[in-house]
């Protein structure tokens, strides 16, 4: 991987999607600084990641990642995406969208902001009323 934008895509795709949690261990800095609500910060870099993927993956069946937006500016990716899937409680289908702040240092991740859409999903699930019409 040469870019920050490619180790960006390798999480989203082979961790995200497809659950290939070596990933963390090739990009994460062993002192990834964590700022997503609820993410377990407690935890050394790549085993951050690991959490997240694999809290990811348990809360939605066939989770699957898109990117539909990426920039690069200096040592950050700003990422825009969309998570799809099945909440395995209810067997309903859900579609998230999901911000992404990533900072990189010497091709590592150091820093992560994430923001899943945790509104829309509750709103889909019926946990919340609907959205007034």
């Amino acid at each position: 991987m040469s870019t920050n934008i490619e180790r960006f895509k390798a999480i989203v795709e082979r961790g995200f999607s497809q659950g290939d949690l070596s990933v963390a261990d090739e990009i994460c800095d062993t002192k990834l600084i964590e700022h997503q609500y609820l993410a377990r910060a407690d935890l050394p870099g790549p085993q951050i990641l690991k959490a997240q993927i694999e809290d990811a993956r348990r809360s939605i069946k066939d989770l699957k990642f898109t990117v539909e937006a990426i920039v690069e500016s200096g040592d950050t990716v700003w990422a825009r995406g969309k998570a799809t899937g099945v909440d395995p409680r209810s067997g309903k289908a859900v579609t998230i969208d999901v911000m992404d702040v990533c900072r990189f240092a010497n091709e590592k991740l150091v820093e992560h902001w994430g923001v899943p859409d945790r509104f829309a999903l509750l709103h889909q699930l019926g946990a919340l009323p609907p959205p007034p019409s």
